[in-house]
């Protein structure tokens, strides 16, 4: 019997009766098979010509193969003069000293990557909660201050972010 994390980095498409074609499960590399998978079901089960795949050498959205590794922009890949050009004058002017973080990545983050929360801006888009817990938490609040301005919210959205992201940062700290 396999583990419920196993399970879950697995794909299965689904078929419901009513011909609902599900995807359930994956992980982000294998997203390739997965769609594969899908419309080879949507193939079978709407009776449409069997075609071979055409996406494996396609590169992933905003792959630059150029990309200077020494730009802490460089994970952005060909979108990263679009996050510099937020605000260009403060695109090299990190938040911390210990960890590159912008405000224009913060921007990005909310306006381009949908991210509502701290958590989201602080753990999944920028990482830097994995980077340095101690030096994320010195730097939260001015996220949260910019983060609030970007989404118009009050500073009562300010301090629950920075209460709930306190109750988070205590798994991270040691």
């Amino acid at each position: 019997k396999e583990s419920t994390k196993e399970v879950s980095r697995h794909h299965k498409i689904i078929v419901s009766t009513s011909g609902l074609i599900s995807v359930l499960g994956g992980k982000w590399t294998t997203y390739r098979k997965i769609a594969e998978d899908a419309v080879n079901t949507v193939q079978m089960v709407g009776g449409f010509s069997d075609r071979k795949c055409t996406t494996e050498s396609l590169p992933i959205f905003g792959n630059d193969y150029n990309t200077d590794y020494s730009d802490p922009y460089s994970f952005y890949g060909t979108e990263a003069v679009k996050v510099k050009a937020i605000n260009p004058k403060k695109a090299d002017n990190s938040l911390s000293k210990k960890l590159f973080i912008s405000e224009n990545q913060i921007i990005w983050a909310i306006q381009e990557e949908m991210a509502l929360t701290l958590e989201d801006v602080l753990a999944r888009r920028t990482r830097c909660l994995f980077l340095d817990a101690y030096e994320t938490e010195k730097i939260a609040p001015k996220v949260a201050s910019l983060m609030a301005g970007v989404l118009k919210k009050d500073d009562q959205w300010i301090e629950n972010e920075l209460n709930t992201f306190k109750q988070l940062l205590k798994n991270y700290q040691l």
